[in-house]
Parts: C-alpha cells; sequence; structure tokens
C-alpha cells in the first residue's frame, strides 16, 4: 500500500445500486488476479493512489458490503436515498468527505469500474488544475470515464440536478463553459464498466 500522498483528498467508492442486470451484489464478485472483491479493489486501488480517507456508499446490499469491509479502514456509508439513483450515493458521499476532510476536492469511483489503475487515479489527482476548473476525469483515446474528482463548490451544483439525468449533466454543463479538465491516461480500465454477466465475462477473459 502506497502512502498517502493525497491526504485530506477522500476517495469514495459506489456501490449502492441493486446489480439487478448482473443478478447478483456486484460489489462481491471476484477481481481477477487479485482474489479480492471488487469492493475491495476499488479500495485498495485509491489506497495505492494514496488517497486518505477512504469510503465507500452502499444501499441494497448495505449489511454484504459492510461485512465485507470490516477491518479495512475504510468508512462504510449507508445512503438512504439509495433508491433514487447513483446522484443521491455521490452526493451522499461528497457532503461526507468535505464535512471531514480540509481539502477542497474528492474522487469518487464506482464499484462497477473496479479495474482502473492507481497510476490513473494519482494521474487525475495531480493534475495541476486552474482555479475555475470544478471537476477532473480521465479521457481514454476520445472517451471520457470514471474515477472523476469534484470540487467542493460542485456540490451545489449536484444538489440542483435533475436526478434521471444525474451527475452527467452537470458534467456537461462544467464541460461547455471549461470548468472540466479531462487528463488523457492509458488506461482503458476507465471505461470498462461491468454490469451484466456478459461484461463480467470478457473481464475474466471470456466471450
Amino acid at each position: 500500500m502506497g502512502q498517502a500522498q493525497f491526504r485530506g483528498m477522500a476517495g469514495i467508492v459506489l456501490a449502492g445500486g441493486g446489480s439487478s442486470r448482473m443478478g447478483r451484489p456486484k460489489a462481491l464478485l471476484p477481481f481477477p488476479g487479485t482474489g479480492r472483491t471488487f469492493a475491495r479493489q476499488a479500495t485498495e486501488t485509491l489506497r495505492g493512489a494514496g488517497l486518505a480517507p477512504l469510503a465507500i456508499v452502499t444501499g441494497v446490499h448495505h449489511g454484504l458490503i459492510a461485512e465485507e469491509m470490516l477491518g479495512l479502514g475504510v468508512a462504510v456509508l449507508y445512503n438512504p436515498d439509495h433508491a433514487d439513483g447513483q446522484l443521491s450515493s455521490l452526493l451522499h458521499g461528497l457532503r461526507w468527505a468535505f464535512g471531514g476532510a480540509p481539502g477542497d476536492w474528492a474522487l469518487c469511483t464506482l464499484v462497477d469500474v473496479p479495474g482502473v489503475l492507481s497510476s490513473t487515479i494519482e494521474a487525475v489527482a495531480r493534475a495541476p488544475r486552474a482555479d475555475h476548473v470544478r471537476a477532473v476525469r480521465p479521457a481514454f483515446g476520445d472517451r471520457h470515464g470514471h474515477p472523476v474528482m469534484w470540487h467542493r463548490d460542485a456540490v451545489a451544483l449536484l444538489e440542483a440536478a435533475d436526478p434521471a439525468l444525474g451527475a452527467r449533466a452537470v458534467v456537461r454543463a462544467l464541460a461547455m463553459t471549461g470548468a472540466v479538465l479531462d487528463v488523457t491516461v492509458d488506461d482503458p480500465g476507465v471505461l470498462s464498466d461491468v454490469d451484466t454477466p456478459e461484461d463480467y465475462s470478457r473481464l475474466l477473459g471470456g466471450r
């Protein structure tokens, strides 16, 4: 595990969904090559990049995830509004981060995107940012992915967003004003969203 080079920048994993398309909790799926569950893989990747403190936001599968994270030094945050969608979990995590961490930035990733490299998270976290930037995201080729790093001033924008459109609408609006920084990375894991058994099969190397 790496030292907390970004101490004061919280790292948050969103895992509040019901995994209905997968048919079983995605957070507890084994990640190939490490033997860790998706939940542990995602949080340990954040730790390896040097972020601190760490948290995972739960919902439908709170009890199972909380048990999985025992003793790992990761705050387990139950989102009582998880049925309202991913935006509610993002806000739950950011409110925790900015209520307890001294910094102006927090980095959020999805348990659905467990293959992101620590080096990618480091690149996003240390990217030089102009004062007007409110979000930082990785870019692989011509596509953008996760994790996304949020400035505390973006919370009000997220709170005002339509839950049906989610955070993407906020990112698009910020991008139109030049308030989003894209960081080019050589990491296809930022785009590898695992939602279905077929997605998981591809992750395992199957076809």
